[in-house]
């Protein structure tokens, strides 16, 4: 095989490999999103994860005393409402032109959009009688 194509073939590997640890990165930053907000004028706090799941319920000690089981559940909804809406909102910034149309919400795994490696190249630089650089 001609060196121009091996390296063509070695230059598309190179590209393939940086594109995956851009991938990776940006996975673990996807993963670490996560969003705090308050209701019942700050006596009710939480905090969710980038699933939007509750991680932290922090109850000011006067909310006993200013609201009822009713009010106090109404609170919580709505600052566990209020973070997920700023986790939905940091995902789809963060997401912003790396994933196809539809994919929304939620982190999605975007290792699996490229396979851990395209083949053994090895096997086919042997075949092709590519010597490896």
């Amino acid at each position: 095989m001609r060196a121009e194509w091996q390296a063509h073939i070695d230059d598309l590997l190179q590209t393939y490999q940086e594109k995956r640890r851009q991938i990776q990165d940006m996975q673990s930053k996807l993963e670490s999103i996560e969003a705090e907000a308050e209701a019942a004028d700050g006596m009710v706090k939480v905090k969710v994860d980038q699933q939007g799941r509750l991680t932290e319920l922090e109850l000011d000690p006067r909310v006993q005393r200013r609201l009822g089981s009713a009010e106090l559940s109404e609170a919580i909804m709505e600052a566990s409402k209020d973070a997920q809406r700023q986790v939905t909102e940091q995902l789809q910034s963060a997401m912003q032109g790396l994933t196809p149309e539809g994919t929304e919400g939620g982190v999605p795994d975007l290792t699996k959009f490229l396979p851990e490696r395209p083949g053994d190249f090895d096997a086919l630089r042997e075949r092709l009688g590519i010597l490896p650089q």
